[in-house]
């Protein structure tokens, strides 16, 4: 994969992605993001490692959506973390929602496996 589409993955909220990828995803990018501040602040102070700091949260923001339209719901539900404990717990829950079992307005079902052998036992 070129390095742009990889960036895209982590970064740009489009598409649907499974509960599975979304918690690789989402620890790929901590521990990135905590290498790379920890490095940066021993070189620029806290400044290095608010900048990581930052990427993490975005990308934590875009595969959180990424994950919301796999359940059927647009990104900007995540507006409902400002609501005191009950927000975050129900984002919480729709993140940890199985997927729709279909297309849907986000894109085709990423759980879904099409080239899987099927086999036709009726003949």
């Amino acid at each position: 994969m070129p390095p742009v589409s990889v960036l895209a993955t982590f970064f740009l909220p489009h598409g649907r992605i499974t509960r599975s990828v979304w918690l690789t995803r989402l620890v790929i990018a901590a521990l990135a993001c905590a290498a790379f501040g920890g490095l940066t602040s021993a070189w620029f102070g806290s400044v290095g490692s608010g900048v990581f700091a930052l990427l993490f949260i975005w990308a934590a923001f875009a595969l959180a959506a990424q994950r919301l339209h796999d359940v059927g719901r647009s990104g900007r539900a995540l507006i409902a973390v400002l609501v005191p404990v009950l927000g975050p717990l129900w984002i919480l829950i729709q993140l940890l929602r199985r997927g729709a079992d279909h297309p849907n307005r986000f894109g085709a079902d990423p759980a879904s496996r099409a080239d899987y052998l099927q086999v036709d036992i009726a003949k």
